[in-house]
């Protein structure tokens, strides 16, 4: 199992970095499969997450052998065993909701650069401006926004 996570690792590492670089070119095509391959790892971590979080909390012993003889270090060190899950817990709710969110950030990045890019495939070779200008005199044109 820890030899495929090693693996996926390295293929992510190479997605995201080619994905990174076509942030950088605006590449429609590879920013689709970079937002695809986000949202997959996003629910490939939530599940790992998951799965080894129910297996290092519900079924491994983490009990001391040196403390058996006093149940009082034993029942503080499940006490703070305890508080420790919560916080750990707590932090990997936070850490997933955050994969979430830069997931919908990658994600309206693509969907606003691929409007982009159907706008300027319009064809504006056969557009006469000053012919456009003169037809319509009474209309004041809006500037342009970019």
């Amino acid at each position: 199992m820890a030899t495929a996570i090693y693996f996926y690792c390295l293929l992510a590492i190479a997605v995201f970095s080619y994905g990174l670089y076509g942030l950088y070119t605006d590449n429609v095509r590879t920013l689709r499969w970079f937002t695809m391959f986000f949202w997959l790892d996003c629910f490939v971590s939530v599940f790992s997450t998951i799965w080894f979080g129910v297996t290092w909390f519900l079924y491994t012993d983490h009990s001391l052998t040196e403390l058996a003889d006093d149940p009082e270090k034993m029942a503080e060190h499940d006490r703070i065993f305890k508080m420790e899950s919560q916080v750990s817990i707590a932090v990997l709710v936070v850490l997933r909701l955050i994969h979430f969110y830069f997931a919908l950030v990658v994600t309206r990045y693509y969907k606003g650069v691929n409007s982009k890019s159907n706008y300027s495939k319009l064809a504006t070779d056969n557009i006469d401006l000053e012919e456009t200008a003169n037809r319509n005199d009474s209309v004041v044109p809006k500037p342009a926004q970019d």
